[in-house]
């Protein structure tokens, strides 16, 4: 496939992709508004962190890894829907970061039991492999605990959503236009740093301009300018070390893409590995910056 066919898929594909998304988490805001729990963007999640980690043990398939499969899905499963559903009976119970605690302690009890009584068919390689997988994807619980109010989760989102793909769709676009200096020459080496500092300027700018043209301003009301842009770098930063995090992976297994969901995209994780590092980078940058400009 030509160059230039490649950069038109990603140019019209990803906008279609990110306008799809932008419906649903306007669908899931106008639920959370009303007072319930937002359940389009749980399910999504839901569907999106399933997915992935049938993705990743297809991987650690590929290298001859058999993972706890099941166990590992039904647990990522459980602590999504715990967070996002709230269903009455569970949190009456208990919190859902007790409910979180419990299915981390048990999870790690039965990968370290299997590892013993199952040596022969799981073994220790198997079960670091088996709590990475979870460790990673379990990341996508960040962004079912946005550190904003309920009102404006959807635009601390769309933040996450802009500094992401907007860094993304700039580096194809310069690295494959302007390239010359490769990032991660092992890792990923069609990845340069030209396309690298091209997505960081535009991410990096997209995410500052939904933090001060949307309702989300409020939530950063009294940060000064400066330390909303570096915090904007920084989360921008986040997503594309979570591409390579990602490619880490792939050239590891040796596989082109985590799977086959769309042309010119590939799998789940290579649309959503931005987002999994982001969550968790940009709730620590918002409760340092809340910290230090309003001593909360």
């Amino acid at each position: 496939m030509a160059v230039s066919r490649k950069i038109l898929i990603r140019v019209i594909g990803a906008p279609l992709l990110v306008a799809a998304l932008c419906a649903l988490l306007s669908w899931g805001h106008r639920v959370e508004v009303s007072g319930s729990p937002n359940l389009p963007l749980t399910f999504l999640l839901i569907l999106v962190v399933f997915t992935g980690a049938l993705e990743f043990q297809t991987m650690c398939r590929v290298k001859g890894i058999v993972t706890a499969e099941l166990s590992t899905r039904l647990s990522l499963i459980l602590m999504l829907f715990i967070w996002g559903a709230l269903p009455a009976p569970l949190i009456r119970v208990a919190s859902p970061a007790m409910w979180t605690f419990a299915i981390l302690t048990v999870f790690v009890l039965f990968v370290l039991c299997k590892a013993v009584f199952r040596y022969g068919t799981f073994t220790p390689e198997a079960a670091g492999m088996t709590v990475l997988g979870f460790g990673y994807l379990g990341l996508a619980l960040f962004l079912l605990i946005p550190p904003v109010s309920p009102g404006i989760r959807a635009y601390y989102l769309l933040f996450l959503l802009a500094a992401g793909k907007g860094s993304d769709m700039a580096a194809f676009v310069a690295g494959k236009s302007i390239g010359k200096h490769p990032m991660a020459p092992v890792v990923s080496p069609n990845k340069t740093w030209e396309g690298g500092i091209a997505g960081g300027i535009v991410g990096t700018g997209a995410g500052l301009a939904v933090i001060l043209l949307t309702p989300l301003q409020a939530a950063y009301a009294g940060i000064p300018v400066p330390a909303l842009l570096f915090f904007c770098l920084i989360v921008t930063i986040a997503g594309q070390v979570g591409d390579l995090v990602k490619s880490a992976l792939k050239r590891w297994a040796g596989v082109k893409d985590s799977g086959r969901i769309l042309p010119e995209f590939g799998g789940m994780l290579d649309m959503v590995d931005s987002f999994l590092l982001e969550g968790p980078v940009a709730c620590l940058g918002t409760m340092v910056l809340f910290h230090f400009f309003r001593g909360i």
